[in-house]
Formats: structure tokens, C-alpha cells, sequence
């Protein structure tokens, strides 16, 4: 367990909309970039899986990908510059327990592990638009 309890978990989607600067959700998820940037280390969290989960996403968006060192080296050093965000490890329990919790609420194995990461961290929120996390115990925002 880890020793920290985070105010909210990070989905991957706040980062792409905020990368990408989506027409509509560009702006909201800038605003979070800000809170995480303001905010004290620990509170906000997301998974190692995240920043792959970037690349793969801008990468198609943007017709490029996993070989150009740019895109790479951008999208690292966008995440890497939040110096208040944690990024948490996977582990094989983690994978493990994404397993389990894709039965118990009815989720694919990605947000699957993105859950058993929040659930790690002990945040209290999950930051996303993703409707699925809605039948988790986490309470979702994306405002």
C-alpha cells in the first residue's frame, strides 16, 4: 500500500485533451493541469501507464509515432514538468487486481488498472470524462 493518500487520481484523458488542445475539453482539462501544478506532491496521482497511453493517443492524432523521439521527448518532458504529480509504478499485483476489478465493475482492463491504481493511491476522485469510472467507488470529476 502505498504510504500517501492522494486527493485525486489523474485519467489519461485529462492529459490528451490538455496535449491535444481539443476544441472543447482543451480548456477544462488546461484548468486541471493548473490545480495539479498548484497543488502540494502527492495530491494528484496517475499510473506509469498514463504517460504510455499519451504517446500511443497523440501519436495517432498527429499521424506520427512511437519512433519519433520528438513526440516521445515532448509528451515526457509535458508530464515530467507537473513536478507536484506522482506517477505510480505498475506492479503485477496491480495488473492482477485490474483483473479482478474489470468483473466487479464492469470495466475494459485499461480503466480496469487505472482504477487499481487510484484505489493504490487512496484517492478519493478520479478526474476524467470517461462515464465508465461512474460505477466505481470513486467519485469522478471532470467539470
Amino acid at each position: 500500500m502505498v504510504d500517501q493518500d492522494s486527493e485525486g487520481y489523474i485519467d489519461v484523458n485529462v492529459f490528451v485533451y490538455w496535449l491535444g488542445n481539443h476544441p472543447t475539453l482543451g480548456r477544462t482539462s488546461y484548468e486541471w493541469v493548473r490545480k495539479i501544478e498548484g497543488a502540494s506532491r502527492g495530491k494528484y496521482v496517475t499510473s506509469a501507464l498514463t504517460l504510455y497511453q499519451i504517446m500511443v493517443i497523440i501519436a495517432g492524432l498527429t499521424g506520427k509515432n512511437l519512433k519519433n523521439q520528438e513526440l516521445v521527448e515532448e509528451v515526457v518532458n509535458s508530464i515530467e514538468g507537473l513536478s507536484s504529480l506522482r506517477i505510480m509504478p505498475l506492479t503485477m499485483e496491480d495488473l492482477i487486481e485490474a483483473a479482478k476489478l474489470m468483473k466487479e465493475y464492469s470495466l475494459d482492463y485499461e480503466d480496469a488498472i487505472h482504477l487499481a491504481s487510484a484505489l493504490k493511491s487512496r484517492a478519493k476522485e478520479i478526474i476524467s470524462n470517461d462515464v465508465d469510472f461512474d460505477r466505481t467507488p470513486l467519485k469522478r470529476r471532470f467539470i
